[in-house]
């Protein structure tokens, strides 16, 4: 029986013309490539690849739409394509969903080396070794494990800019509960070397967020691939995927995550919230439940600057709805990995003192 550890993480290129790099680091692994994705994301990306790729040895054969949603019957419609086949590399380009697609059909199914080229930066999906699945009818199926990331990860922050300040907004909100959710999971654990060194690299799914967010939403407004957009873009994206890498499944989320599944059974806000922004949200009341006071002094003046949820009006929830949000949060697994019980009247004290805070 072999006893060893390999960690993998993320390679990545960026910034307004990281597609110029495509042929320098894909070259070494053939010649035909299939481009995978979403239809919108693939129109914009694709006048920027075939530029890079001009001259080259390396030609797109074929441009496939990967179905829209994150399937393993998708993965297999892309992976059963004549394209796809033929192809020596996947390039995956665009969401979470399409990316996670491409990674199951390329990592589980038909071991092709993939790359990912994020259009939007909302999540650690073109950074992360996992597929996270779901049925044909969008309901959560399962996360699969990929062994490894992408080969590379090309973030052309041009196109990050052009897209929808929402999804920049949404992947601030998700990325703001990384270092909080692993800091405590970690805390009076014996952890080992790698799960420590993501606990560290965490802290840099705060810090920028405060330094860099503001500034980073109002480039992306005004369509520009500034120096505060490739900070922000990074952040929810490399750092995210790297701490995710590294602390594994029993550091890597808690009190944040499980209040967001909760509050999802309140049909309003399973419908109009994204996930980042309910769990932002909820990463204050995981502050105040753990007595960490300061750090919401710390986040709040971003939260108000950039809108994201401060009280649970901005999720459209009243405190008598609370019930069932609570009791669902107190069932979810990521609630275990916590140093200590976590218990309702913990919660509720939590919610009810962020109120207040607001009212100051």
């Amino acid at each position: 029986m072999s006893n060893f550890i390999s960690q993998f993480l993320p390679c990545y290129t960026v910034g307004p013309d990281a597609y110029e790099n495509v042929p320098n680091i894909c070259r070494r692994f053939g010649t035909k490539a299939v481009a995978v994705g979403g239809h919108r994301a693939l129109a914009a990306a694709k006048p920027e690849l075939e530029k890079a790729l001009a001259g080259s040895d390396i030609k797109i054969i074929d441009y496939i739409w990967y179905g829209g949603e994150a399937s393993i019957e998708n993965s297999e419609m892309v992976a059963g394509t004549d394209s796809y086949k033929e192809a020596d590399m996947i390039f995956a380009v665009g969401g979470g969903k399409a990316l996670d697609t491409c990674k199951y059909a390329a990592m589980i199914l038909s071991k092709k080396p993939i790359f990912t080229f994020p259009t939007i930066a909302a999540t650690c999906a073109p950074a992360s070794a996992e597929a996270i699945m779901y049925y044909p009818n969008g309901v959560a199926r399962d996360t699969y494990q990929c062994g490894r990331p992408a080969e590379h990860i090309f973030i052309n922050t041009k196109i990050i800019a052009e897209a929808p300040d929402l999804y920049l907004w949404a992947g601030i909100g998700d990325t703001m509960a990384k270092h909080f959710e692993t800091e405590l999971a970690a805390r009076g654990k014996e952890v080992t070397y790698k799960q420590a060194l993501g606990v560290e690299i965490g802290t840099m799914c705060y810090k920028p967020l405060v330094k860099y967010g503001a500034q980073a939403i109002d480039e992306c407004k005004a369509n520009k691939a500034g120096n505060d957009l490739e900070q922000i873009a990074l952040t929810n994206i490399i750092t995210t995927g790297t701490v995710s890498a590294l602390v594994g499944v029993t550091i890597n989320s808690n009190v944040a995550h499980s209040l967001c599944y909760g509050l999802t059974v309140l049909p309003q806000v399973e419908k109009n919230h994204l996930h980042g922004e309910i769990v932002s949200y909820c990463t204050l009341v995981l502050l105040f439940a753990d007595g960490q006071d300061d750090k919401v002094d710390e986040l709040f003046p971003l939260y108000k600057a950039i809108h994201l949820p401060t009280k649970l009006a901005d999720l459209e929830v009243k405190t008598d709805e609370l019930g069932p949000v609570i009791e669902k949060a107190l069932s979810v697994d990521d609630i275990k990995f916590v140093p200590y019980k976590v218990t309702a009247k913990q919660l509720m004290d939590a919610i009810v003192k962020l109120e207040n805070y607001n009212n100051k």
